[in-house]
């Protein structure tokens, strides 16, 4: 991978006052907001920032502009380098974060003024090394649009066990966007910590690492990020074609807390197995019989993931009727369209 800085001088004052907060945002394809974005971080009422904009091979006007910025604001670096997907983009910023604390933000969205110094002040008083903050969410022109987001339900300042926060992201009370919360540099830095690259859904298989590794965890019920919701975005929902990445995500996710902590293992499959088995069971056979391309090696390996999440639920744990209905639809599926490869044609068809 070629990777080239940018940290050009420029006239702008650097405010080292208090701990320096990291702040990493990935950058391609969004010279419509790239500017809101940025400027919502340099506008931040904290001052101490080490803002690193990361030029993933963008083909559009945002590698440019990224290099604007740095000529205007000296705790801006600009990291070039050629297009390899979120994760490898998010990875190469961690790498180059110096701070104390670190947080990632999209380049498509947009932030309130006072995140990074809410977040700060909530972390000494609470004495949390992880701070989430509430999120609503906007259209491409910016405007609100209405949304009903689990992790929003809540009114008072929360203050958890990484296990208690654990089951809450377990059970999607908590969601896995890394921008939803900003965390002490150590629980990164500390613990080998690194985004699966080439995937989808990377924030659900690492969003547990954090959680787990932190010593407490502060919520407060302050509206602080804006999520943008656009045509383009990498994703903006559930779909079946996602599938296979969302059970690679899980695993890695069960790989994680079975390693960390084994006292989650049975409540994890539980909950991982529900989420599944809540999908509609109608789209996902019709997705596994004609829809769902997935190469024989592909469709092993997630039916091993299921099989697993079911060999971790245990004995003491039942699922629901419908639950298990769908689950076995999944696994099933997979075999039976294996079975008939193994037989036919790539589509499927008997010979």
């Amino acid at each position: 991978m070629v990777e080239t800085m940018n940290t050009a001088a420029n006239t702008t004052s650097h405010e080292p006052h208090g701990p320096l907060v990291s702040i990493v945002i990935p950058v391609y394809g969004v010279e419509r907001y790239l500017d809101e974005a940025v400027a919502g971080v340099v506008g931040q009422t904290y001052r101490n920032l080490e803002i690193i904009l990361v030029d993933d091979g963008s083909k559009d006007n945002c590698p440019a502009m990224c290099d604007m910025w740095a000529a205007k604001d000296r705790r801006i670096r600009v990291i070039h380098q050629e297009n390899a997907g979120l994760s490898a983009a998010r990875n190469a910023g961690l790498a180059h974060a110096t701070g104390d604390w670190i947080y990632f933000m999209d380049s498509d969205d947009a932030i309130e003024p006072g995140l990074v110094e809410s977040c700060l002040a909530a972390a000494y008083t609470h004495d949390a090394d992880l701070v989430m903050f509430r999120f609503d969410t906007i259209d491409g022109m910016g405007r609100p649009i209405k949304s009903q987001y689990r992790q929003n339900d809540y009114d008072d300042v929360q203050v958890l066990t990484p296990e208690e926060t654990l089951r809450k992201q377990l059970q999607f009370e908590i969601e896995g966007y890394f921008w939803a919360f900003m965390a002490k540099a150590g629980i990164y830095k500390d613990h080998g910590f690194s985004f699966p690259v080439g995937r989808k859904i990377e924030d659900l298989a690492r969003i547990c690492n954090v959680i787990g590794e932190s010593h407490q965890v502060v919520r407060i019920p302050e509206t602080l990020y804006h999520y943008r919701l656009r045509s383009g975005s990498i994703m903006r929902g559930w779909n079946t074609e996602m599938l296979g990445d969302w059970l690679e995500a899980a695993h890695d996710r069960s790989t994680y807390i079975s390693d960390r902590h084994p006292q989650l293992i049975p409540f994890m499959a539980l909950q991982t197995l529900m989420f599944l088995g809540n999908i509609e069971p109608e789209m996902i056979r019709q997705s596994l019989m004609f829809g769902l391309k997935l190469d024989p090696e592909s469709q092993r390996r997630y039916r091993a993931r299921i099989n697993e999440f079911l060999d971790e639920l245990g004995e003491s744990q039942k699922l629901p009727e419908r639950v298990r209905k769908t689950i076995d639809i999944i696994r099933i599926g997979m075999e039976s369209r294996e079975n008939r490869e193994n037989k036919g044609d790539k589509d499927g068809k008997i010979l």
